[in-house]
């Protein structure tokens, strides 16, 4: 039972990126938001090998092929209480389940994929973000880089303003 639940979430858990070949592609253009992608998929890449690594640690140890260490017991003891451990849990702030943690990652994952495949998307989900103050700093660089005639603003001159109705 234990063997098979750790198969399912090795299953489920997203495969990390190539950042090679996504700075490659996003070296064609100067964009203050390709530094936060690549910011952001590095993060998450080192998450998902985490994750991964311990999953397959934790397979091995189940089957009594390797060790479980202390830490890894403690994933083990975490994941049979369907909470996040706490390294997994340290990159970004969720006081979700381990079973709706997943589903999360998996959405945040897909979200940065498209953004990968496809290119600068029209609409951010903000929730996706482990640092989404680079985020706002980023469009802010971005504005003031655009000329606007003989109108350059400084970044330090613009802010964000909300209304909320």
């Amino acid at each position: 039972m234990l063997l098979k639940k750790i198969k399912e979430l090795a299953e489920i858990v997203p495969a990390s990126i190539d950042l090679g070949e996504l700075k490659h592609k996003l070296s064609k253009d100067d964009n203050p938001l390709n530094t936060v992608l690549l910011q952001e998929m590095q993060r998450y890449n080192a998450l998902l090998n985490m994750v991964a690594k311990n999953l397959f640690d934790l397979e091995r140890g189940v089957q009594g092929l390797s060790v479980i260490t202390p830490e890894l017991n403690n994933v083990l003891e975490m994941m049979g209480q369907n909470r996040v451990p706490p390294k997994w849990g340290s990159y970004y702030f969720s006081l979700k389940s381990l079973s709706r943690w997943l589903e999360d990652l998996i959405f945040r994952m897909d979200f940065f994929m498209e953004w990968c495949q496809r290119g600068l998307p029209f609409v951010f989900n903000m929730s996706c973000f482990t640092y989404p103050q680079g985020f706002t700093t980023a469009l802010l660089q971005r504005f003031s880089r655009k000329s606007f005639g003989a109108n350059i603003v400084s970044i330090d001159k613009l802010e964000f303003d909300f209304l909320i109705i």
